[in-house]
């Protein structure tokens, strides 16, 4: 029997998982629970973002997201239609910030979270614009980490010498070609808004490049031995993928489990906040342990 592909194993998987929380989860309050889970776990993956967008309202207005969804599951304090609202307008007010050249010109950025920011803004946004709860589509953004981590796997973690960079990869190795990259990014967004900067950019990407030129030999050697080391992902590569959906089971049985009191949810959201979903390390999520989950 062939194996099957990374993509068609997601798919399944993907597809069993979302079954579950529909047969499983028969209120609101349950699947806005899960919810809640899977919108903390991806806290530090935002949190890593926030660095290069010190203008952006980025971490703050995510913490403000994620109490209010921790009062409505554990205080029954109501999403309303303004703080809905203003969860909309935080995604708009990012997503303008990467429309205007923040991240879509970097075409030499190394950081992953940084490549996937303008998607996952993208769902959180379709998410908050339906409605508030009951009306959110709480099953399908509960699983907004499985995408991630599956999009991190499969196009980041192992990637595929056929999308190599060369300029990154000197980025990732040398903190002073770095530098000036990171000069010539911020010098990109001016110039993105204002034509003055035109002068300024040009000079300083002559720099880059020529800065660049120096270890084109080792991005050479390094894409030379990819290629021969090279293999196509099997499912059992989504280490990090099959973790989170595990997680979302678990939150399945933790918040359908009987006499599960409003403390022992408050402490599971709390500590997926300090979760790094894309680690190698496991986890044991509080309560979950200690009532044999």
């Amino acid at each position: 029997m062939p194996k099957l592909s990374v993509e068609k194993y997601y798919k399944r998987e993907h597809e069993k998982t979302f079954q579950l929380l529909i047969d499983e989860c028969k209120t609101a309050e349950q699947r806005t629970q899960v919810c809640a889970m899977s919108l903390s776990r991806c806290y530090l993956q935002l949190a890593a973002t926030v660095d290069f967008f010190p203008q952006a309202d980025i971490l703050p207005g995510y913490e403000r997201i994620l109490s209010d969804m921790e009062r409505f599951a554990c205080d029954d304090k109501a999403i309303t239609a303004k703080m809905a609202q203003g969860y909309e307008d935080w995604c708009l007010q990012i997503t303008e910030l990467l429309e205007h050249g923040a991240i879509s010109d970097q075409k030499y950025l190394s950081h992953w979270q940084l490549r996937l920011l303008p998607e996952l803004i993208e769902k959180l946004g379709v998410f908050f614009t339906s409605g508030t709860p009951p009306y959110w589509d709480d099953i399908e953004v509960s699983l907004i980490g499985v995408w991630l981590l599956f999009m991190y796997e499969t196009v980041h973690k192992y990637p595929n010498p056929k999308n190599f960079n060369f300029y990154v990869f000197i980025r990732s190795r040398h903190p002073d070609i770095e530098a000036i990259g990171k000069e010539c990014d911020e010098l990109r967004a001016k110039l993105s808004q204002s034509v003055t900067y035109r002068d300024a950019y040009d000079t300083i990407s002559t720099t880059y490049r020529n800065e660049c030129e120096k270890y084109m030999s080792e991005a050479a050697a390094e894409h030379k031995r990819l290629k021969a080391e090279y293999r196509p992902l099997a499912p059992e590569d989504l280490v990090l993928t099959m973790r989170e959906l595990e997680r979302i089971r678990a939150d399945v049985q933790f918040v359908t489990t009987e006499n599960r009191t409003k403390e022992d949810i408050r402490q599971r959201l709390q500590y997926y906040r300090t979760l790094d979903i894309a680690s190698e390390e496991t986890d044991n999520p509080p309560a979950a342990k200690s009532n044999g989950i």
